[in-house]
């Protein structure tokens, strides 16, 4: 984004000034495109980096894919384990039966 601005110092003369911002707009895609990647947490990371590095694509593509990958192997192992904990929790022991004759459910049948 860049703007004229009059010279404090020189009269007539104008200077270009130049802001490196990232809109709303980039921080949703950004987001976006993390939250499909890598996750919620994926999400999180991408909008903070697109803020990081100012609005830059290449950059942040570069910090993305590693991250990327490194946060889907954080994901999966919570996933395992998680999923560890629940298996654990169904260790009820099931009975089994037992041959049961006619004499023993009625006596004196």
């Amino acid at each position: 984004m860049t703007t004229t601005t009059p010279d404090p110092i020189n009269n007539n003369q104008e200077r270009i000034l130049v802001r490196n911002t990232v809109t709303g707009f980039e921080q949703g895609i950004a987001a976006t495109a993390g939250l499909f990647t890598a996750g919620p947490l994926g999400a999180i990371a991408s909008w903070a980096t697109i803020r990081g590095v100012q609005g830059k694509w290449t950059p942040w593509f570069i910090l993305g894919v590693p991250a990327s990958i490194a946060i889907n192997i954080v994901n999966v192992v919570a996933v395992v384990v998680v999923g560890g904990a629940f298996s654990q929790l169904d260790t009820t022991p099931t009975p089994t039966p037992s041959e049961t004759t006619q004499e023993q459910v009625y006596p004196g049948y």
